[in-house]
């Protein structure tokens, strides 16, 4: 009885063993299977994560290449997103910027377009002025909108801003340029106007001193009539030749010998005071008009000895640049400040007690007929350099 007891026993465990060792298998094919399952999904995680950085990449290269500037605040306001084009506008760099608030930043109240989109859900577009970190107001076009989740939850608001910068300083052109234009219409029309009698009583002065007595101290006064004629002249031409269109005469020239021509009768009668150089570092040859181009350089060679009453130096400098024929003439006088310089070429502005405004405007135009370009560079106190570009003959 006891033998076929333990042959149960001994049977009963058998079956356990074998059952316990399906069951080990079955659960180490599962977990084999599991562990397959898991790599899988492990690699598709890392390829979707390296497709979301990739993606993040993607979208963050774009943000920073557009033209625009972008301005991201979450729901506290404060700044999560500010590309490159948003320092270029406001002068502040992305690191003093990002997770600051963005009424602590640009001084800015809850009626900003941005923070009324966060608060309204409403989108706002208008053109305003953004304060810069160096306290400047840059005028932009400001377009606003929320920033949703895929399921609609509301994270932010952005703000797109466009520089106008540019399109002020052209409306400003265009209006100044419409201005010059009907002052130019204008003044040619009095130069026509004037120019007859101008003829007519410099005829009457030349019958007026030859009637005089040599000794007559009154000839004097009709010389000074004269030359007050002559002034008056000078002026009626500018005005006509500004205002009228010309037609230059192209021809090959070596400038030296231009350059060299015109300084010469320009000394002629000029103040000893001044003293000029003559400095060419190579040949240039070029096509231009030698009138027109001798009447730019005698308007620049009167314009820096003009900015010389105590005397000083004149320099006139001729070489090649990359396609130009350029010609410098700087002087040793008192400069211009910004705002001269900015309105320098501009017809009838004058600094001048006597001046009329038109030298530098017709040096400006007819470079322009030449094809070419005319610059200034200067500073208060150190003189001016003015630079006249012709295209070059190699």
């Amino acid at each position: 009885m006891s033998e076929g007891w333990l042959d149960e026993v001994l049977q009963s465990f058998r079956e356990s063993t074998d059952g316990l060792r399906d069951a080990y298998v079955a659960l180490r094919r599962e977990v084999l299977k599991l562990n397959v399952e898991l790599e899988e999904r492990n690699r598709n995680l890392q390829r979707t994560l390296k497709e979301v950085q990739e993606l993040k990449g993607y979208l963050s290269s774009v943000l920073e290449s557009v033209a625009n500037g972008v301005v991201v605040v979450n729901m506290e306001g404060k700044v999560t997103i500010f590309n490159r084009a948003a320092e270029r506008i406001t002068g502040y760099r992305k690191e003093e910027v990002l997770g600051r608030p963005y009424t602590e930043v640009f001084g800015a109240d809850d009626g900003t377009p941005i923070l009324e989109t966060l608060r309204t859900g409403r989108e706002v577009g208008t053109k305003r002025e953004v304060s810069t970190r160096d306290g400047r107001m840059v005028p932009v076009d400001s377009s606003t909108a929320l920033v949703t989740d895929g399921i609609g939850r509301k994270l932010g608001a952005v703000e797109v801003l466009r520089d106008l910068s540019e399109v002020r300083a052209l409306e400003e052109q265009l209006e100044r340029s419409r201005t010059m234009a009907a002052l130019g219409e204008m003044a040619a029309n009095v130069a026509h106007e004037v120019r007859n009698p101008l003829g007519a009583i410099g005829g009457y002065l030349e019958l007026l001193e030859r009637d005089m007595e040599e000794a007559d101290p009154k000839r004097k006064l009709v010389r000074k009539m004269a030359e007050g004629l002559a002034r008056l002249d000078r002026i009626v031409t500018n005005l006509l030749t500004y205002t009228r269109p010309l037609t230059p005469d192209l021809r090959e020239m070596d400038l030296r010998e231009v350059a060299e021509e015109a300084l010469r009768f320009f000394q002629l009668g000029c103040d000893e005071k001044v003293k000029f150089s003559l400095e060419f570092s190579e040949p240039v040859r070029a096509y231009v008009d030698t009138e027109l181009l001798q009447q730019v350089l005698f308007n620049l060679f009167s314009n820096a000895v003009q900015a010389m009453p105590e005397g000083g130096e004149l320099k006139v400098r001729g070489y090649r640049d990359e396609g130009w024929a350029c010609l410098e003439v700087s002087d040793s006088g008192m400069g211009m400040t910004e705002e001269v310089k900015r309105r320098a070429f501009d017809p009838f502005f004058t600094t001048k007690a006597k001046g009329v405004g038109l030298g530098l405007a017709l040096v400006q135009k007819m470079v322009h007929l030449h094809g070419g370009e005319v610059s200034v560079e200067s500073e208060p106190g150190k003189g001016s350099k003015f630079i006249v570009r012709i295209p070059s003959l190699r």
